[in-house]
């Protein structure tokens, strides 16, 4: 199954879900996505900024000992929410939903297709 079905499949599981993205920490851009509208590369890449600085100061933070791989940022009329690959490769699950329940239902299933991706599943 390609990676754009998978965030597609991703996206479904919730009804409040209108992007679910894969993207790489280390560049900041978005490779493929799955939404219910069209978004300029722009917007998708700032997510993926955006969850790479927050990454980054999760870490300086609480340091190497307790790693976090999952964000949850709530904006203006959507949930955002960030996962990262255990493995360290930088590559993530973005997802934007409508409140930060339905963006917390997701936190599982991203974990899954990241270590999927990953080879782990």
């Amino acid at each position: 199954m390609t990676l754009a079905k998978q965030l597609e499949f991703l996206r479904a599981r919730e009804g409040e879900c209108r992007l679910a993205a894969f993207g790489d920490l280390g560049a900041r851009i978005v490779l493929r996505n799955s939404s219910a509208a069209a978004h300029p590369q722009e917007y998708l890449d700032d997510l993926c900024q955006q969850a790479s600085r927050g990454f980054t100061l999760l870490d300086a933070a609480t340091g190497p000992a307790t790693p976090a791989d999952d964000i949850l940022v709530l904006t203006p009329g959507e949930t955002r929410v960030f996962v990262r690959a255990a493995d360290g490769s930088g590559d993530a699950v973005l997802c934007v939903c409508g409140s930060a329940e339905a963006a917390a239902r997701l936190v599982a299933p991203a974990r899954d297709l990241l270590a999927a991706l990953a080879g782990e599943a």
